[in-house]
Parts: C-alpha cells; sequence; structure tokens
C-alpha cells in the first residue's frame, strides 16, 4: 500500500475519550529524515524516527486507493521531530499532534489542511513559480511561542516535486530539557475528523452556484466551526497520596515537580541543593513564588573541592546560546539615589521589560548611560526597541548613537505620562527591595549599588503573576532557555561568609571573614562572588563557604564577627534604619501582633489565666478529611514539648505561623495542625460573609410550637365573601443530620429555600404535608422535581450555618457569649463585652428607683449583637438599639457624606497650593452626638449590676433612624467653633481662610466629611486634627496619611515633571469585587456562568447589548447581575473611567435582563481582572492652551449685555488660579433599538480629571449635527454648576472655560455669532450654548476626533486607539508592570 496515497480514515473512538502515557518511543538515538507535504493524506503521518509522546487509545483503520490492498489499523499518537533553522541555527521540536503512527514508515507526511485549521499558514508554491515572491512563499509560517508578535517561517525544500522539510528525531533527555522551543503544526485540542462535512459547507456557503464569491462572505472573511473540544489534564499530584509509589519512585529517579501539560505527562528534573523555603528566606520573597521559581529553574553551579570545607563554584556544563537578539523591548531610565556609594557612584541606569526582567548598572554620573547600554548588550544581547522618556542623556549623544549602531529601535514616551514607562514601576520596586534587604541585614547605605544589581538579578528570576511570563520566570521569557539561579541563590545579601585570601601572611588563618555582595559579573570563568572585606573593599572569589554552626556559636568567632561590623561602620557608615530611606522607598508591612501576650480583665469570672487564654483559634470547629469523609473537630489547645512550653511561634504572614493545636475529633481522636491549616479550613468552609456552610445528609424529625398555622385557622373568608388559605412556615422546625455528623434544628422557611425537594420529599414521608405549613406548596413541588432541581443546582445547595463563623461559634445573647468563653476556656467574648461597654456606656443616663421614664418618652429594646472579623478571628461585640420600634424623624435622617468630585478638586488644590492632606476616623462617631429621639430602654445583662435599670438614652446610638443625622449636627456645631464655614455648593465641605506661615500666602483650608471620615487639607494638617480630636475623639491608628478613601487607595505621586499629585487607585476595591463575583458564580450559581480567563476590552468586539436576544434571566440570575452593574457603577466613580461606557450601556437593562447581558457583565470582569491596575491622577499642572484657537467676538447685537451670574454671597477667592477645560463628544443614534445617541463629557481642573459622564441621550437626533449640540448643551450645564462650587469654595478662577468639540460645524454655530441656525428643533441648544458664550463663561474651539479624549466615552474603542486615548487619562492601565 503506497502510504502518499492515504485518503479515508475510520475512526473507532470509545465514547469516554483518554489519553494515556507511552513509554517515549524512539527507535534510534538520533536519525535524519524528512517531514513532507502531502495533499492526499487526510491526516498526519508519524514514521521510525519521531518521539512518540502520547497515545490518544484511539486506533483507525487506514485505507488506500486501492481497495484490494485492505485496511490496517493504526495507533493515533502525537509525535516529536526536531528541526534546526539553517541561517539562524535555532532548533525547534514540532509537534505533530493527532496523528498515525505507521512504525515501519522512514518519512512522515504532514496533511496542510490539518495544519491550516491550526492556524499554520502552509504555503506550497515553490518561489520559482509564485509572481512575488516573498519569504512566505513555500514555507510554514505560524507564531512564535516565546513571542506572540513574532513569527516563525519555516522554509520548504523541494526533492523532485515534493516539498518537504529536513528534521531529526528527538530523544527524551533532549524533549524534556526544556532548551528548545515546541512548535505545534496539529491541534493538540481539536478534534480532527477529515471525514467531516464542516468545511465543504462553509466552502460552498462562501460561493454562490457559479462558484464566485459571494461579497459579503468575502468581507466577512473565513470562519471555522468548531464542534468539540476535549482536554487531556489529569492531576499528577495525585501521584504523591500514595507513600509507597512515592518512596519507590525516588528510590530510582530524583523528583523535584510535577508539571501538568495538554500531553499529559509529568515533567521531572534533577532536585535543585536549595529548597524553595531557604530561597524564601534569602531573598525575601514569599514561599509560594520561591517554590514557583525553584520549579521553573535550575541550579547546576556547585561542584566539590578538595577541601572538604569550601566549594569552588562552576557555571553550568550545558551548552547556552549566547543571545545577542532579546525578543522583547526594553525600557530604560535613571535612579536617582540619594546617598553617594562607596565607589562613588550617584546613579543607576535601568533597564526592565513589563514582565519584570531587570538590570541595574551603577553610575557616578548620568554621562554615563551610554556606557550602560554597551555593558548590557555585551552581557543579555540587543533588543529589538529601546523606550527611553525625554531626559537628553539617553535620547541624544553615544547613546542614541550606540542604539542605532545596533540596529535597536528607540522609542520615546509621551511627556508627563509615567504609565507608558515600565521602569518607572521597576525603580520604585527595586528601591524597595534593596531597603528592606539593607534594612533587615544591618549593612551601611553606602553599599546599595552592590545591592542594587543583586536585587536586580533575583527579580529578573523570581516567577512573578503577570500573565506574559505564563508561569515562568522573567529571565527565562528574556533569554529563551531555562533561567540558572545558582550563581545568586547559594547566598543572601550580606550573608557572613569564610573565604580564602590570595596573600595570607603567616600566621594569619588561610581564611578570611567577609560578607557576601552579590556575583562579579564578567570576573572570573567561574562563578564568582563579591566579598566585603574588613577594610572596607570588596574583593571577587570563586572559592567560599557558609560559617559552620560551630563558628556561629563560638565566642571566639562572635567577637571577630563583631569586630569586623565595627570596623566596617568606621570606614563605609553605619548600618542602614528606616529613617534613611524615604516612605515610597520602603515596602508596607503586615500588622504586627505579639504572640501569646493578650489582654485579660481579672474581673471576670473564675477563668484560669493561660498563654491560651486570648488564642483566637481555639474552640474553633473545623472539617477534617477522615475515613474518606468530611469529619467535625475542634481546636482545643496549644501543642506543648516534652518541657511544657508552647510549640511554635505567631507570625504577621499567616503562611509562616507555625503554632501547633491539638485537634479533637467527636469520638475522642486526637491529632496535630498547625496555625495555618487550621486558618485554611476555616476560611474554606465560609462563604464570604464567614458564614460557615454544612452538607445536607437527611432531615430525620420535626417539630412546632404553638405559633404554629393550625389546619382548622387556615381557611379565612375574605370581606367580600371569597374563601382565602393563610401561607406560612411560621412555629415549624426539623430536625437536619449533617454530612459532618452533626445534627441541628433549623427553620422549616430556611430548608424550604435551599432544599425543596428533600423537604418536601419528608413531608410527605412524615405524614405531615396535608399541615398548613406544607399543603401549599409540597404537591407543587413534587410536581415540578426535575425543573427545581436543575434550578436549585445553579443556587449554592449548601446550608448556611449562621450560628457560626469561620467555624467558630457566634452567640445570640450576653449570657450565651459567657457560657462559650467558660466552654472554650478564655474570655475572648467578655473582652469584646467589655470594650463595648466602655465606650456606649456613656449614652445611658440612669432613671432613679423612685421615678419612672419622663411622660413623651418611648420605651424600646437594645441587644447586643456579635460578630468576628474575618482578618484576624477577633471578636467583636456592638450595643444597638431597636430603632424599627420609633417613629422616623421629620428632619433629615441621613449622615454627611461629601459629593466625590468635591474631593477630586479638594486633592488637586492641594497640590496646586503645597497643602498636607491627613485623615482620621471618628471613634463610635455617633456615640458622640446628643440623641435627637426621646427614648428609653431597660438595661441588659451586659450593664453587670445596673442590669434592670430603667435608663434614658441620651446620645445617638447605634440602631436609631436619628443617629446620622444627630452625628452631622453634632459635627456640625463643633466645625462652626472652629471657625469653619459649611460650603453653600457642597454642605460636608468646610473651609476656613488661613496663611501659610513660610510664605505669607493665603489659601483656604479643607474638611471633607464623609460619615465618620474626615480629609483636612491644610499647611499643618495634624495639627488641625489633632484640635478635632480634643472634642471627637478619634481612632488614633487612623490619624494621618490617607490610605483609604471611599473604596480606593489613596497616595501621593512624583509626576515625570516634578509634580507632587494626588492620585485614586481603585485596584484593591476591583480585586475584591471579582474574587466576590468568582465565588458568587460558583457557590451561588453553580458555574453556570463563568468569568473569561482573556478579556483584552471591556466588550468583546461586535457585541452590542441592544440586540441582544438570549434568553431571560431567572430571578436570581437578574438580581446577581443588578448586584455587579451596581459593583461597576461605584468602580466608575472611584477612577475607572475606562468602562463608563459600557457600564452605562448595560444600565439600561436592569429591569429585564437577558443571559447575553450578564456575560457581557461578567467579560467586564474579566477585563478588570487583567487591568486591574489603574490610577486617576489629580495633576495640578496649568495645561499648555493657545488661546489663539479661540477667538472673540462682540456678542452684544445678538444678546446684548449679557455676562456670567456670579454669587452675591461668595467668599474671596484665596490660592493659586485654576484653569477649567471640557471636551464634548457624541456618536449617532448608538442604540440599535431607540436610535438615540450618547454624550461623552470628560471636564478638567488644570490637568486632574474632575468629571465624566457617558449617558444615552433624551431625546432621537436625525443628525450627528444635532447629537452634538445636545452633548455640549449639556456639557454647559454641568460646567455652570461645577464653576459656581468652585467659587464657592473660594477657588479664584482664570477666565472662561475652554471647552472642544470634534464636529466642526457645531463648533462654527456655537462660537461665531453670524453663524444661523437651519433647525429650529436644535434652537434651545443653539442658543443655550451661543449665550454661554457670550456672557463669557466659556469660549469653544475645534478639536480633532483622534485628540478628543471624551471619544471613549461615546461608543465601545479597541486597539491603540483605545489605549492612546485612556492612556492620556488613567495611569498604569497598560502597563501591567506598573
Amino acid at each position: 500500500m503506497a502510504i502518499s496515497a492515504i485518503r479515508t480514515l475510520r475512526l473507532h473512538i470509545d465514547p469516554q475519550r483518554t489519553v494515556s502515557n507511552v513509554a517515549h518511543k524512539c527507535n534510534d538515538p538520533i536519525s535524519e529524515t524528512t517531514l513532507e507535504l502531502d495533499s492526499h493524506a487526510d491526516t498526519c503521518i508519524i514514521g521510525r524516527h519521531a518521539l512518540i509522546t502520547l497515545d490518544y487509545n484511539r486506533p483507525v483503520s487506514v485505507m488506500g486507493y486501492d481497495e484490494a490492498l485492505g485496511t490496517r489499523v493504526y495507533p493515533t499518537v502525537t509525535g516529536v521531530v526536531a528541526y534546526t533553522d539553517p541561517l539562524t541555527g535555532r532548533t525547534l521540536h514540532l509537534v505533530i499532534n493527532q496523528a498515525i503512527h505507521i512504525p515501519h514508515l522512514d518519512h512522515h507526511l504532514l496533511c496542510p489542511m490539518q495544519c491550516r485549521v491550526n492556524d499554520v499558514l502552509v504555503d506550497e508554491t515553490p518561489k520559482f513559480l509564485a509572481q512575488r515572491p516573498t519569504d512566505q512563499t513555500h514555507a510554514l509560517t505560524l507564531t512564535d511561542p516565546d513571542d506572540p508578535l513574532q513569527t516563525v517561517i519555516l522554509p520548504l525544500e523541494l526533492r523532485g516535486v515534493t516539498s518537504l522539510l529536513y528534521v531529526r528525531n528527538v530523544t527524551p533527555d533532549e524533549y524534556y530539557s526544556g532548551l528548545y522551543t515546541q512548535i505545534h503544526l496539529t491541534s493538540e485540542t481539536l478534534t480532527w475528523d477529515p471525514q467531516t462535512t464542516s468545511y465543504a459547507e462553509q466552502e460552498l456557503a462562501m460561493t454562490d452556484h457559479t462558484g464566485q464569491i459571494i461579497r459579503e462572505a468575502a468581507n466577512r472573511g473565513p470562519s471555522l466551526v468548531v464542534s468539540e473540544f476535549y482536554s487531556y489534564v489529569f492531576d499528577p499530584v495525585d501521584v504523591f497520596h500514595d507513600r509507597n509509589l512515592y518512596q519507590m519512585l525516588t528510590s530510582h529517579v530524583v523528583v523535584s515537580s510535577a508539571d501538568t501539560t495538554l500531553n499529559g505527562h509529568i515533567v521531572s528534573r534533577k532536585t535543585a541543593p536549595i529548597d524553595s523555603m531557604t530561597l524564601a528566606a534569602r531573598w525575601m520573597i514569599s514561599p509560594a513564588r520561591a517554590k514557583q521559581t525553584v520549579l521553573k529553574t535550575t541550579q547546576r553551579g556547585v561542584r566539590t573541592c578538595v577541601n572538604p570545607t569550601l566549594s569552588r563554584r562552576f557555571p553550568t556544563n550545558d551548552r547556552m546560546l549566547r543571545y545577542k537578539r532579546m525578543p522583547h523591548p526594553v525600557f530604560s531610565d535613571t535612579l536617582i539615589a540619594g546617598t553617594t556609594s562607596k565607589r562613588g557612584n550617584k546613579y543607576a541606569q535601568i533597564y526592565a521589560t513589563s514582565f519584570g526582567w531587570a538590570r541595574a548598572f551603577p553610575m557616578t554620573k548620568k554621562s554615563e548611560t551610554h556606557e550602560t547600554l554597551s555593558l548590557m548588550f555585551h552581557r543579555d544581547g540587543v533588543p529589538p526597541t529601546m523606550i527611553l522618556d525625554d531626559s537628553k542623556e539617553q535620547t541624544l549623544g553615544h547613546f542614541r548613537r550606540k542604539l542605532r549602531e545596533a540596529d535597536c529601535h528607540l522609542r520615546q514616551t509621551e511627556p508627563y505620562s509615567p504609565w507608558q514607562q515600565a521602569a518607572e514601576g521597576c525603580i520604585r520596586e527595586l528601591k524597595r527591595g534593596v531597603s528592606r534587604k539593607m534594612i533587615k541585614t544591618g549593612s551601611p547605605k553606602t553599599l546599595w549599588d552592590h545591592c542594587l544589581e543583586l536585587e536586580a538579578l533575583i527579580r529578573s528570576s523570581t516567577c512573578n503573576d503577570i500573565y506574559e511570563t505564563n508561569g515562568e520566570t522573567p529571565e527565562t521569557i528574556m533569554s529563551g532557555s531555562t533561567a540558572d539561579i545558582s550563581h545568586i541563590s547559594e547566598f543572601a545579601w550580606y550573608d557572613w561568609v569564610m573565604f580564602r585570601d590570595n596573600t595570607p601572611t603567616f600566621p594569619d588563618d588561610k581564611l578570611i571573614l567577609g560578607r557576601y555582595l552579590g556575583p562579579a559579573i564578567d570576573v572570573g570563568s567561574a562563578l564568582t562572588a563579591k566579598i566585603l572585606k574588613s577594610n572596607g573593599q570588596f574583593v571577587c572569589r570563586s572559592t567560599l563557604r557558609h560559617l559552620t554552626d560551630d563558628e556561629r556559636v563560638d565566642p571566639v568567632h562572635k567577637d571577630m564577627r563583631k569586630s569586623f561590623d565595627l570596623t566596617i561602620i568606621d570606614s563605609l557608615g553605619p548600618a542602614a534604619s528606616a529613617s534613611d530611606f524615604p516612605a515610597e522607598d520602603l515596602t508596607p508591612t503586615y500588622e504586627h501582633y505579639d504572640d501569646d501576650i493578650f489582654d485579660f480583665d481579672p474581673d471576670y469570672g473564675d477563668v484560669e489565666v493561660t498563654p491560651e487564654t486570648g488564642d483566637t483559634f481555639l474552640g474553633a470547629e473545623i472539617l477534617l478529611p477522615r475515613g474518606g469523609q468530611l469529619t467535625k473537630a475542634r481546636v482545643t489547645a496549644r501543642k506543648r514539648d516534652l518541657d511544657g512550653n508552647l510549640k511554635g511561634t505567631a507570625n504577621e504572614n499567616p503562611v509562616l505561623d507555625t503554632r501547633e493545636y491539638v485537634v479533637t475529633f467527636d469520638d475522642g481522636d486526637v491529632t496535630d495542625m498547625t496555625a495555618n491549616m487550621i486558618a485554611e479550613s476555616m476560611y474554606a468552609q465560609c462563604d464570604p460573609d464567614g458564614n460557615q456552610y454544612v452538607l445536607l445528609d437527611a432531615i430525620i424529625d420535626y417539630r412546632r410550637d404553638e405559633s404554629a398555622l393550625r389546619l382548622s385557622d387556615q381557611t379565612v373568608v375574605r370581606p367580600d365573601g371569597r374563601l382565602y388559605k393563610k401561607r406560612n412556615t411560621i412555629g415549624w422546625e426539623l430536625c437536619c443530620q449533617w454530612k459532618d455528623g452533626s445534627t441541628s434544628w433549623e427553620r422549616l422557611a430556611d430548608l424550604k429555600e435551599s432544599h425543596p425537594i428533600e423537604t418536601a420529599e419528608f413531608a410527605v414521608t412524615a405524614g405531615i404535608d396535608h399541615e398548613p405549613a406544607y399543603n401549599w406548596w409540597v404537591p407543587h413541588t413534587l410536581k415540578k422535581r426535575d425543573r427545581i432541581i436543575s434550578m436549585v443546582k445553579r443556587r449554592n445547595t449548601r446550608y448556611l450555618k449562621r450560628t457560626h463563623k469561620f467555624g467558630i461559634e457566634v452567640p445570640k445573647t450576653v449570657a450565651e457569649a459567657h457560657d462559650l468563653d467558660r466552654k472554650n476556656g478564655n474570655t475572648l467574648w467578655m473582652d469584646a463585652i467589655a470594650k463595648e461597654m466602655r465606650e456606649v456606656r456613656k449614652a445611658f443616663e440612669i432613671i432613679p428607683d423612685d421615678q419612672t421614664a419622663p411622660i413623651g418618652y418611648q420605651k424600646i429594646p437594645c441587644h447586643m449583637v456579635f460578630d468576628i472579623k474575618m482578618e484576624d478571628f477577633k471578636r467583636k461585640a456592638r450595643l444597638v438599639a431597636g430603632g424599627h420600634k420609633t417613629e422616623a424623624p421629620a428632619t433629615i435622617t441621613y449622615a454627611s457624606v461629601v459629593s466625590r468630585e468635591t474631593v477630586r478638586i479638594a486633592l488637586m488644590l492641594a497640590a496646586l497650593n503645597d497643602l498636607q492632606v491627613k485623615a482620621g476616623d471618628v471613634l463610635n462617631a455617633y456615640i458622640t452626638a446628643p440623641c435627637k429621639e426621646k427614648v428609653w430602654t431597660v438595661l441588659g445583662p451586659e450593664f453587670g449590676s445596673e442590669a434592670g435599670k430603667g435608663a434614658i438614652i441620651v446620645r445617638a446610638l447605634y440602631g436609631l433612624k436619628s443617629a446620622g443625622a444627630a452625628f452631622r449636627a453634632h459635627l456640625a456645631s463643633f466645625m462652626r467653633q472652629m471657625n469653619y464655614t459649611s460650603c453653600k455648593a457642597d454642605p460636608d465641605l468646610w473651609y476656613k481662610a488661613e496663611t501659610r506661615p513660610k510664605d505669607d500666602t493665603r489659601y483656604y483650608a479643607y474638611i471633607l466629611v464623609y460619615v465618620d471620615d474626615i480629609l483636612c487639607i491644610h499647611h499643618d494638617a495634624m495639627s488641625v486634627l489633632d484640635r478635632i480630636n480634643e472634642c471627637l475623639p478619634l481612632k488614633p491608628q487612623s490619624m494621618g496619611d490617607p490610605d483609604i478613601y471611599l473604596g480606593a487607595k489613596l497616595r501621593e505621586t512624583r509626576l515625570p515633571n516634578g509634580v507632587w499629585a494626588w492620585g485614586l487607585s481603585p485596584s484593591k476595591y476591583v480585586n475584591q469585587a471579582v474574587q466576590n463575583c468568582q465565588t458568587h458564580l460558583t457557590e451561588k450559581l453553580g458555574g453556570t456562568f463563568k468569568i473569561p480567563a482573556k478579556a483584552a476590552n471591556p466588550f468583546p468586539e461586535n457585541y452590542c447589548p441592544d440586540t441582544d436576544m438570549t434568553d431571560p434571566l431567572d430571578p436570581e440570575c437578574s438580581s446577581f447581575f443588578q448586584h455587579l452593574i451596581g459593583v461597576m457603577r461605584w468602580m466608575v466613580e472611584i477612577g475607572r473611567v475606562d468602562i463608563a461606557v459600557e457600564v452605562s450601556m448595560l444600565s439600561s437593562y436592569l429591569t429585564l435582563p437577558r443571559e447575553g447581558h450578564l456575560e457581557a457583565a461578567l467579560h467586564i470582569m474579566g477585563y478588570l481582572k487583567q487591568k486591574h491596575n489603574s490610577r486617576l491622577i489629580f495633576d495640578p499642572t496649568y495645561p499648555l492652551i493657545d488661546e489663539s484657537d479661540f477667538p472673540e467676538y462682540d456678542w452684544t447685537e445678538f444678546y446684548g449685555d449679557v455676562s456670567e451670574a456670579i454669587p452675591h454671597d461668595m467668599p474671596e477667592p484665596l490660592g493659586k488660579e485654576v484653569d477649567i477645560r471640557m471636551m464634548t463628544d457624541s456618536d449617532h443614534a448608538g442604540c440599535k433599538t431607540t436610535r438615540r445617541s450618547r454624550t461623552g463629557i470628560l471636564i478638567f481642573c488644570n490637568l486632574a480629571l474632575i468629571q465624566w459622564i457617558s449617558k444615552r441621550q433624551p431625546t432621537i437626533e436625525t443628525s450627528v449635527f444635532g447629537a452634538e449640540f445636545v452633548a455640549m448643551k449639556h456639557g454647559i450645564e454641568i460646567l455652570r454648576g461645577l464653576r459656581y462650587k468652585l467659587r464657592m469654595m473660594g477657588v479664584p478662577l482664570t477666565g472662561p472655560s475652554f471647552v472642544y468639540g470634534d464636529n466642526k460645524s457645531q463648533v462654527t454655530n456655537c462660537s461665531v455669532p453670524e453663524s444661523t441656525l437651519k433647525k429650529k428643533s436644535h434652537s434651545i441648544c443653539y442658543h443655550a450654548i451661543r449665550e454661554s458664550v457670550a456672557m463669557g463663561e466659556t469660549r469653544i474651539t475645534h478639536i480633532s476626533t483622534g485628540d478628543n479624549l471624551a471619544d471613549p466615552l461615546t461608543k465601545c474603542t479597541f486597539g491603540a486607539k483605545r489605549r492612546r486615548l485612556l492612556g492620556n487619562i488613567l495611569y498604569d492601565l497598560y502597563d501591567d508592570f506598573n
């Protein structure tokens, strides 16, 4: 049978498709052969000279053209061959999936069609026959997996008339070495079926009956129908669950990692000399990142010398190609140090990529920048593009010349656009890493340049979460080969080492004490290290070692090390401390707590005080796997050693918390667990709110009380004479047995919702389905059983155990709290009650025993509410009033809420006038205010000896309807006492004229109030907070620099122009929202909907919510959709301008959302997950405005002597002036159903974005001209309100507001007096805008559409246009590194 004549495959596929590992079959170690294109073969063929890596367990029957030859059965496999590019010498591994394996065939056959459906461009036309031959002619072209922006071209050769590639066999060791790029010529996931008719149907759909291309189809482009996808993924970690199997494997092979791939293999490598925990400690990275780094790198540089106490370190012998060309663009910027190093360096040139690769080159002066470029070219290679800012050292002279000579393209970022410069963020992280290492080790600050070089290498070799790295280290991505970390992993920064000096003199020891400063690049052929000597100089040595255990404890050696440090201090300066570094160069830390030190009030009962008394884990209930099922267990005690000492210590990082506990099962068995494992179990068994969920096993009993409705009372007669049946489940409880073996009584109302089928079946079985609590819903439930089951599966069928949070029982009353403390042997709940009572006791005034409550006072209940904090499982108690029992006050009931645009204006003014911004949070805010309602209560047991007495509530207790308004009035009274005035444009903004002492400048200080959060803007803001603290106690930890405000992170940033400005970053809020959304989809909706893994834009291209005709959502999904829109609208409010138009579009469908709308909302969440970083910077810099673009005209003839209305009661303008600019835009008839247009508006104060709007217009306009008129008129109205607010805040304005529009006709009609209007329908907008210009309120000019930043607020934008426009509004959005 001629193999090249294969035409038919009869596939015998099992219903359950499986993939199995095979022995890596390789007949010859190295055999050269050919890979031939055969258009007659309908499936690829693998011959004998290939590495078989996968058997699909899917045999096929092969038949030639001559049926007389019969058929033969061969397996379907994945094979690998090697191809070497004759031009570059680069070796690629060509992977052919779903191919037929014919063992006796000497060559391989490639089916062109099978390659094309995998997006491989196959050109079979020889170059000499092509009209315009290119490199892609007569070649296979596909995307380079190492750089998706590049392509790989495999040129075909001719042998006779056959097109082919010369390939060779691959050995298993070579394949799994990770040194060679793998290219999949055929799909590994799309099931290949050569008999399918889908390709023919699509081909026919492209042509008419004459064979001519249908124009619409031609414009649409080819498409591919994918019918099935299969995943060949299994969990290799299960192999290690069998201890015997694991020990057997490790006795024959060395396994250090298990990697799941689509081919279904476990990839193993040599064991690394340094484990992940040691690496985490040396590099000061997280254990998770260290573990990933060890898995993804090699450490093959250590060889033992003759001297057993020393090791000479050599690089690996593997053939490591020296890459002269780097595959990714590199960013560069200059780091300015505040200290001159020992080597005289004041600067460092940083080279970085967007995915974490970095190099640092210290310099004595900026003019040496070009020399660092030569060093990088020599050591690492030449990148395709160098991206720089506008500094002259980088863009001119030698630097530019060397880039040109090396054929490296130069690209400059826009001025004042740090989000375009990845090196900015790299410098920030390098500074933090250096400061962290130097402070911890106590090394002199003058060694910062050595530490910086090491930190850059560590950063490049550490796995991160950036998408581009795909789990690899940045060094691997940049170099193309597996990163080796031998030279930087053996020693930590400033480690003590012993090394051999070249010139020892008798009787000195030949081994000298020193400090490790990092690898010595370009010194010696071995792995050489820089070592600091006691004289303050460093030497380069390759023979060194750690201190031995004996040396570490030896008193003589300790004295030697102490003397060494004192000598270093004399020569290099004192050890670095946190005060030596600016705040922005220090790494944020966890809040610290001390181990086994707890506050205890001895007045509580007879509880014995022990180190375990305040332990938050004790008493927690968790579920643990035991005997094939989850079994309930309880944390009963701390683990102690033989001497009675507690084992393990607490740590602010939960991963490093080593405390050990005794965990007891219900049957008395015990086990030991560490704190981090207990915490993980507690979190895993709870919903996002901390409520513990349990799985129902069976309903076993029922009970009812006197409040239950009786059958005789169910039917009542209405006034109109009709009969009516009452429907309720009050008074009924069912006994549930849970999967953990426990039982509890639960309300029928709860189980009816969470487990309707089980509850209905139990009612029938127990013979109570006729009772009034059941007869109105059980028959319907059982009748619709199948439909209800499918709906319940989409919800969370796990019952929430309301009595527990995070596995810890929560009391409902004070008495229960006391009982739980006695049961657990601690005072955690009693401490929480005592802390709350110390704060709220002042809210009650005891009524004497011989008196009653005053006339007109209403009695209300008060009760204690208990909770558990998620962060540290700390118990919390709060006394609340039953405000639902009182009538709402006639006056306002809401608290202070300053508007968002006021906050933005204030932050811009703070930077403009060089003022401080400080924040504070009022402690128990409502309690500080007098109560406005006439209410009294009977004191409960939480009041101790005063329990049972009557008391008038004299403070605004939480729970009262007037509490918010009472606090607002109390705060307002205090603000007036401080001579602050409430702004009439925003009553929750308070201002006061002040003089700055250093320059006698007059300005306005501001205090912004959002409920109990206070933001102070003043030249000495802390003194203002201290004064507030005298009357309104502030939380001590809240006073200082603002952190989180209105849900966004607030911090001060230095811009490239040197200006300090405040910015809001909602990244934390976005990440939490995405996480909550994922949890809800999994826990509540059963995984029916998912957040897409990749979403480059908020909406998929070509998606239009107006034309979405998918099925309507059920009530539960509709509620979730409405919740998502609410969350995303708040994101827009706090700075996510990039999703404003998409969220606005979806907001139109809150009443009747469809499945497609929910999927679109989840697509936005996927985009936010990928692009969670963004910052809105309130830049006070004055914009460059060419006033010649705004000609002035005399409008008196048309509108008379009109002028802008100036508020008569506005305060005197103080401080620096402010420019106002507005950009407006509109699409036309963008809504496909109503044909209404959408308005987009951006308003800036100086360069700070203050307001933004994306809103569908209320009218239907017949032209773009009309839609632009409506948009600008709306913007003028908003602008007028903003000008009023600024004047009422005392802000001086430079003059009219500058308005930009991109419709020239509309702009001309508005700005030129003689322009006339042709359509009366536009007259209102026409005159409203023109009169604004005539009165000097605004000036209008034209701007090109490409420069109109409001354009993304009118329509969905994609690609470069979106990045360019939004990149001028938001920082960090399109910079993954920052």
